[in-house]
């Protein structure tokens, strides 16, 4: 009987080593995109292979679309003002697929924080062009925009959140909408 309780227990032992050895493997790639990310902002991967961006800095997580296969690099640009804006961005890629580049671009709101103006108001600055179309995500009130002339057909979803305005820019607004349907902003 102890012979048996024993090599049960080595049994135990031998599959949890396995397990977080194929842990600690499964983790590298992550491991790789973190190392150049500042501290509170990171990849992650849960057990189902799903890759999240996890924002603390900014106060936002959301996961990266499944058909991307994970992601091949990661960017966060630190707190930057531009014509007036303060903002901080995170840019990634994905691995696989058609628009799997993603800017996700977080702005105070300060000032007229009607939504379609102001996003209005940043492509006029910008030199930017688009028709504005209000809709709804899940939830999320938003406004929305393809811009042809600089950034090539690129979409551009904006979205407030208390007195923080957001704006994605993604080549597919089924990916945007992933994106935001599966945050916590």
């Amino acid at each position: 009987m102890a012979k048996k309780i024993f090599f049960l227990i080595i049994i135990v032992l031998l599959l949890a080593g396995g397990g977080v050895f194929w842990w600690w493997q499964n983790q590298e790639d992550i491991r790789e995109l973190n190392k150049n990310l500042p501290e509170g902002v990171r990849v992650a991967k849960n057990l189902k292979g799903e890759y999240w961006v996890v924002n603390r800095i900014d106060g936002y997580e959301f996961r990266v679309p499944g058909e991307w296969k994970g992601i091949e690099e990661i960017e966060y640009v630190a707190e930057r003002i531009e014509e007036g804006y303060t903002g901080v961005s995170i840019e990634l890629t994905g691995k696989e697929g058609m628009g799997r580049s993603v800017g996700v671009d977080c702005f105070k709101g300060e000032g007229d924080l009607n939504l379609e103006n102001w996003a209005k108001k940043f492509f006029d600055i910008f030199g930017l062009t688009g028709k504005f179309i209000p809709e709804k995500i899940g939830e999320v009130n938003i406004v929305k925009t393809q811009e042809n002339v600089h950034l090539g057909g690129e979409y551009v979803y904006f979205f407030k959140k208390d007195f923080a305005i957001y704006a994605i820019t993604c080549g597919s607004e089924e990916y945007i909408s992933e994106i935001i349907t599966s945050g916590k902003w």
